[in-house]
């Protein structure tokens, strides 16, 4: 999973945590893209998301 850092001047926001309801406001310097998903991402989603691909890869 490559995760790299969003581009951008001025403030963005994290995709999952907007779709959880939880209002939220980056600057882009610290939100970032994963491959294979839309959006960026804050850091502590990407954790998230990286720790459910993991549970999914054991699983297979």
């Amino acid at each position: 999973m490559k995760v790299t850092q969003c581009t951008g001047e001025g403030q963005g926001s994290c995709k999952r945590c907007s779709d959880k309801g939880k209002w939220n406001r980056n600057w882009m310097c610290f939100l970032y893209k994963i491959e294979g998903y839309e959006g960026c991402y804050c850091s502590d989603c990407v954790k998230e998301i990286k720790a459910e691909a993991g549970d999914k890869c054991l699983e297979n």
